[in-house]
């Protein structure tokens, strides 16, 4: 499933939901090479890694060609990359425009919301938290592995956390594949099959996607479901935390 809207107007204007947006938009239009090779070594030199972080070193020449974090250091391929800003900047770079829009959208429909509750300065600590919980249990379980962390998919599965914790019944609007869930409160796109509008609360949304989740991580791909695994529960924990209900 995925979400196309929901039913949960905020009474403020989300300037820092939009910014978000927007500065994402304008690194993936202007700063991102378009040559797919540029943009191989693009992600290498601004994106975090989990061996480098490990490390507290950028990667070296040995390491990238043996594939292998534990080898001996020799050449550092990016000798001036800054490994805690890396960590800020993976968040706002897309592998391509499907990654793009897809984060970005959903981004939009939970971020409004838990920007309207917790306001400006409050939202953006909550952000940097996300960002850095999400992308760190990825490290955590990953530390070897010398595959750049893109995307902000982890931002934004802390944001569908806190979302269920502040909106458990919240109306999401969708187009659903053959069934029709009764008490629904949130609409979703299944892109095969018969599709027809239907709704469904929130809290079962996060059941759907949590699920898929699990099956992911049952699966050898390059999505990281241990930083959107990871990102749900700092969102979900950081707003309980505040109490924001």
């Amino acid at each position: 499933m995925i979400p196309i809207s929901d039913i949960n107007p905020a009474e403020n204007t989300p300037y820092i939901t939009r910014f978000f947006i927007f500065f994402t938009i304008a690194v993936y239009i202007l700063l991102q090479p378009k040559n797919s090779a540029d943009l191989f070594n693009f992600f290498y030199e601004f994106s975090a890694i989990p061996c480098e972080v490990q490390k507290g070193v950028p990667l070296s020449a040995n390491q990238f060609y043996s594939n292998d974090c534990m080898v001996t250091i020799d050449n550092v391929i990016f000798a001036n990359k800054n490994l805690m800003l890396s960590l800020l900047t993976a968040n706002f770079l897309h592998a391509n425009l499907l990654h793009l829009v897809g984060n970005l959208w959903s981004f939009w429909i939970f971020g409004n919301n838990i920007e309207d509750k917790l306001g400006n300065l409050k939202f953006i600590v909550f952000l940097m938290v996300a960002a850095g919980g999400s992308i760190g249990t990825h490290i955590f379980l990953n530390y070897s592995d010398l595959n750049p962390i893109v995307g902000a998919s982890g931002i934004v599965s802390a944001l569908m956390g806190a979302y269920l914790y502040r909106f458990p019944n919240a109306k999401l609007l969708v187009l659903a594949y053959l069934y029709r869930f009764p008490n629904a409160k949130l609409l979703v796109l299944v892109p095969f099959g018969i599709i027809f509008p239907t709704t469904i609360k929130a809290k079962y949304f996060m059941a759907f996607w949590f699920a898929s989740q699990v099956l992911i991580s049952v699966q050898n791909n390059n999505i990281s479901w241990e930083a959107h695994i990871g990102g749900f529960f700092v969102g979900y924990l950081t707003m309980r935390l505040i109490n924001n209900r």
